[in-house]
């Protein structure tokens, strides 16, 4: 038996990920093609996709990473299907056990915003 990898030590906090991803835009995109897919598939009876890929790159000399995103989708139709590809970057800081957000952990406080806990 092998042993099973303790996976709680990185913790992105995966809903603020998305969020961040291009300014929030990618949030709105995802959302809009989840409700366009679900809606396709109730009308037409046919089975949707949606997909989501991630490719990471680091930024030499620096402890950042490009996440190159892409979001696709295709909604069924009654004689088909119709969708969308985007592809776009965000740079990412990556804290301790490769934590990624947008802002690094250690960041100095800005007077007047207040401080996730």
């Amino acid at each position: 038996m092998h042993q099973v990898p303790n996976t709680s030590a990185a913790q992105t906090d995966v809903s603020e990920f998305i969020t961040d991803l291009d300014g929030g835009q990618f949030d709105r995109m995802l959302s809009v093609a989840l409700g366009e897919v679900a809606a396709g598939v109730v009308d037409n009876d046919k089975v949707g996709e949606v997909a989501l890929k991630f490719n990471i790159k680091r930024i030499p000399g620096t402890s950042q990473v490009t996440v190159e995103h892409t979001l696709k989708f295709q909604r069924p139709t009654s004689d088909g299907k119709r969708g969308e590809e985007a592809t776009r970057k965000t740079v990412m800081h990556v804290g301790k056990n490769g934590v990624m957000s947008l802002m690094p952990a250690n960041q100095m406080n800005i007077p007047g915003v207040p401080v996730k806990a």
